[in-house]
């Protein structure tokens, strides 16, 4: 192993050689076995030296005594002392650490005082660091890393040294990170001005840091390497300065037992993964266990609901003593289908379940397990365990347990009542059954068509990401939306986002996020490492959007799926138009508070709405607030004349038509509808100006019938030509900030 002599990145390549990584998992395993929590300072550093990260030059003593002037001869001052431990302490909270030591005299003397404060708190020191202090002149940084129990190692920077959780300014990464990552990362600190020169400051070494954090957790990086041996690894700080950054502290806290995590999934095979999913979403033919002769139980309701959403295929009740349910002819088990069923159903008792499909070999290709008493609950544990043998065993795929089902369209397959038919582009992965239910009956009615809806439950075999993998080949899908509560193979998860970016927007939905995930704290890192900053993190690393309710879920998905035409770039610049002047205000505000924009319109549009001669009070400064009067203006078709000029501004991404729709409803002046005119307008411009900026209508409601009738017909008319429909302002900004971000990452590929 590299001494703490030899840790300036030139010389430590001639001790380690190329073998370091290997060198770093005995030594973090060793250590382990001897009883230690955590690698010395100086150990610590030497690994991180060997990855390519600059430490201080420095060595190692065993006490006072051994604190001479020839010993410290190499060292340039002023120095640091620091005690070492095996036991992963933060030495500033004990006192085990001095600064601005300039002689031999006073390193020896600070190191009996931190003899004296270890031993009072109860620290075994193993010896002492002496380094070279670096210079102060710089920005502190904390670069971080944990391994989550979903994703792997994780990586984390954050400006503020000792303050970072005050500051909570911190950044978050999946690893393996590239350059782009951790450059990425270091402009979303809302400190970043600080590390590019604000205030007369000088900039640091932006290439420097960069790449202490690949080094870091890049590919080949120390905590790449280490995954499997420890919990968390820190370096705080590390301080960027003009020229170079250096760590000036390092943490390596083992893992308590040596973890063993999936390796790097190979590319998707497209062929491959459309054949094996074929059978579940198309159908030839469905066994239903969990009918009943009295026409109660949930088996019956999907046989009823298949037959009527347009099932063609063959529908086989397994009942054990009935000779027909539901008009159709039984067969007792399983084990009696002549022949394989693509699609078994399987509705009954959790123990029942697990005995009928043990005794199915080669019967079924796909195995849905509605019924719960599995793994969700402790005395199912065992009971999941035998389901997934059984699959293994069966050779089937199994979907569940704990689910309600598959709605695919296309396979003439559902599990809700009265689903709307009309195959479309959205594919859903959702972990909850009745989610999904809501789902499928909400969206419908905003709009939504999908191509498949799939529930997944405790997902024991088929996973999210075996689903993402196949929404990410499947033609006909164009948007991929997910309900997550547990990730299961979250490393490949993410791998699959991050290789796929762009290509389909996919949105989330992430139950409990903002839990802290039962972490404890060993560090700043952990500390700040809550769900809702890991899954940030990961949205802003693939492209992926997240949605914080089911409401905004929804509107981000219709967005996604009309999100034909527009101008060719990250949508930014929107133009405000409708009546409620107060409104307006406001929802520009919202705007802006998510980085969307509502610039002042360009002279050349402004003189053309001027020259409609509009009534007094029409704001034109954008928001384009036109009151009831300026609409019913020229008998309502003054609208189309307002749409069709500012669909000239260039600099416009979309424009937003907003109506609120009581206002016209109780207006005195009846004899124009100018509601009906308003939006007939907005779908003729949209089909004259494919390439133009995108429309989206708010029909803002009361909620009084009437008023949601007419809502109701009118977004019809809307979205047959392509025009998204929102219920408020504030939603639908949401709605484009998912598309923003979306889009940059489309348009960057």
């Amino acid at each position: 192993m590299a001494t703490i002599q030899q840790t300036e990145r030139k010389r430590v390549s001639i001790e380690w050689k190329q073998d370091w990584h290997d060198k770093a998992i005995d030594l973090c395993a060793a250590a382990r076995r001897n009883g230690a929590r955590a690698l010395a300072e100086d150990v610590a550093k030497s690994l991180l030296s060997a990855s390519g990260i600059t430490v201080p030059h420095g060595i190692r003593i065993a006490g006072h005594s051994d604190a001479t002037e020839p010993a410290l001869a190499g060292l340039k001052h002023p120095l640091v002392a620091k005690v070492l431990t095996r036991e992963g302490a933060h030495k500033s909270d004990f006192g085990g650490v001095r600064i601005g030591l300039k002689s031999a005299k006073e390193v020896a003397g600070a190191i009996r005082q931190m003899s004296v404060a270890a031993q009072k708190a109860g620290i075994d020191a193993e010896g002492f660091l002496v380094e070279e202090q670096a210079e102060a002149q710089g920005v502190e940084l904390v670069v971080g890393g944990l391994i989550d129990p979903r994703f792997g190692p994780c990586v984390m920077v954050g400006l503020g040294g000792i303050f970072t959780e005050i500051f909570a300014d911190v950044a978050f990464r999946v690893c393996p990170i590239t350059a782009s990552d951790a450059l990425e990362m270091l402009k979303e600190l809302k400190g970043s001005r600080i590390l590019t020169g604000a205030r007369g400051r000088q900039p640091v070494d932006m290439d420097a840091v960069v790449s202490a954090l690949v080094c870091f957790g890049g590919q080949q990086g120390v905590l790449m390497t280490l995954q499997n041996e420890v919990r968390e690894i820190e370096m705080n700080p590390l301080i960027a300065g003009t020229k170079g950054a250096v760590a000036v502290d390092a943490r390596v806290i083992l893992a308590e037992s040596p973890a063993v995590f999936p390796k790097v999934a190979p590319p998707i095979d497209p062929t491959a993964v459309l054949a094996a999913y074929r059978h579940l979403f198309r159908p030839r033919s469905i066994a239903v266990l969990g009918a009943s002769e009295n026409g109660k139980s949930p088996g019956n309701a999907i046989i009823r609901y298949s037959k009527k959403f347009g099932f063609a295929g063959k529908l086989i009740p397994v009942h054990p003593r009935a000779e027909q349910i539901e008009g159709l002819p039984t067969v007792s088990s399983l084990s009696n289908l002549e022949e394989a069923a693509d699609f078994a159903y399987v509705a009954i008792g959790a123990d029942a379940a697990v005995s009928a499909l043990e005794q199915a070999q080669g019967k079924a290709r796909f195995v849905q397990v509605m019924s719960s008493g599995f793994g969700e609950v402790e005395h199912g544990i065992e009971k999941e365990r035998r389901l997934l043998a059984a699959a293994k065993a069966a050779d089937f795929r199994l979907l569940g347990p704990n689910c309600l089902g598959v709605h695919s369209p296309r396979g003439g397959l559902t599990f809700v009542e009265d689903a709307d038919p009309e195959p479309g582009t959205v594919g859903i992965i959702s972990q909850s059954g009745g989610l999904a239910v809501d789902l499928i009956s909400r969206g419908a009615e905003r709009g939504l068509k999908f191509s498949a809806v799939t529930t997944l439950g405790n997902s024991a075999d088929v996973k999210p990401v075996d689903l993402l993998e196949y929404h990410f080949c499947d033609p006909e899908t164009q948007v991929i939306g997910l309900y997550l509560e547990d990730v299961k193979d979250g490393r490949r998860f993410v791998q699959r986002l991050v290789e796929h970016m762009g290509e389909k927007p996919v949105v989330l939905l992430v139950g409990g996020r903002t839990a802290a995930g039962g972490r404890a704290a060993a560090s700043h890192t952990g500390s700040m490492a809550a769900d809702t900053r890991l899954w940030d993190g990961i949205a802003r690393q693939t492209g992926a959007v997240i949605a914080d309710t089911l409401n905004e879920f929804i509107d981000i998905l219709l967005l996604m799926q009309m999100r034909s035409g527009g101008k060719k770039r990250p949508t930014r610049n929107v133009v405000l138009f409708g009546n409620g002047g107060g409104t307006s205000v406001l929802a520009a505000d919202a705007f802006a508070r998510l980085g969307l924009e509502t610039p002042t319109l360009s002279k050349p549009v402004l003189d053309r709405l001027l020259a409609l001669d509009l009534p007094p009070g029409t704001g034109l400064n954008n928001p384009v607030d036109t009151p009831a009067n300026t609409l019913l203006h020229q008998d309502g078709a003054v609208a189309g004349k307002i749409l069709d000029i500012l669909l000239k501004e260039q600099a416009c991404d979309a424009i937003v038509l907003h109506i609120n729709l009581p206002v016209f409803m109780k207006s005195v002046n009846r004899t124009v509808d100018v509601i009906g005119g308003l939006v007939r307008e907005a779908v003729r411009v949209r089909r004259e100006n494919v390439d133009a900026p995108r429309i989206l209508l708010v029909l803002r409601s009361d909620g009084a019938e009437a008023t949601e009738n007419r809502r109701r017909a009118d977004r019809l008319a809307a979205l047959a030509a392509g025009i998204p429909v929102f219920d408020e302002l504030p939603e639908t900004a949401k709605a484009l900030r998912g598309l923003a971000h979306w889009e940059a990452c489309h348009y960057a590929r």
